[in-house]
């Protein structure tokens, strides 16, 4: 059985810093303005405890990310062996299984705890706003948030692709490797808005034009 959002609460205070705490709590704040923006439907239950949990897992060592990772087949990618840190949505979705008690009536949450620092194909309403929430939440300072913050007030999907294109040249400035599911997540979504008229594609005849 679920226990009440407040519970989940304590239990995720116990495990973060401070500040990381504070950051989980605006990013549910930042979820519920977003689904209400998105005028869907969308089940708020679901979507606040997906924002509050979704760094359950972040405030692990490298190192004991990648052994519960290895130990229970959560590694899809070499960037995530380089760089452990990407494997905190992965390995914070399966604590939440193990340790919260969630079931297969909570895949959607897990899902979207999963995939808030990659993405991936596919991405639901709740996956999407999870991601962006993240990136949104007030205490978030990092270059070129107010130009997604002005995205997202007109278009979620806009502000996505914005989101994606940002982290993989900031990735590629850095010399990082890019994660594969961002890769396949951003082309997916691109297409998905291009079977949208309102979408402007005239630069879809090949690269560089």
């Amino acid at each position: 059985m679920r226990m009440e959002f407040e519970q989940y609460c304590q239990k995720i205070e116990e495990r973060l810093s401070p500040d990381r705490f504070a950051h989980s709590l605006r990013v549910v704040d930042k979820a519920l303005d977003l689904a209400k923006q998105s005028r869907c439907s969308l089940d708020l239950e679901k979507l606040r405890l997906a924002a509050l949990l979704h760094d359950y897992a972040k405030d692990m060592p490298p190192e004991e990310l990648l052994s519960i990772a290895f130990e229970h087949g959560l590694v899809t990618a070499e960037a995530e062996k380089v760089q452990p840190d990407l494997l905190h949505g992965a390995v914070g979705a399966f604590l939440c299984r193990r340790d919260l008690g969630m079931s297969a009536a909570d895949e959607e949450i897990l899902h979207a705890i999963r995939y808030h620092t990659t993405g991936c194909e596919k991405m639901s309403l709740l996956d999407k706003i999870v991601y962006l929430a993240d990136l949104l939440e007030p205490g978030r300072t990092f270059a070129g948030v107010d130009e997604l913050r002005r995205i997202c007030e007109d278009d979620l999907d806009a502000g996505l692709l914005f989101a994606f294109d940002s982290t993989i040249q900031y990735v590629l400035s850095r010399k990082l490797l890019i994660h594969p599911l961002t890769v396949e997540a951003r082309n997916w979504l691109l297409l998905d808005m291009k079977k949208d008229d309102s979408y402007r594609v005239e630069e879809w005849n090949g690269y560089g034009k």
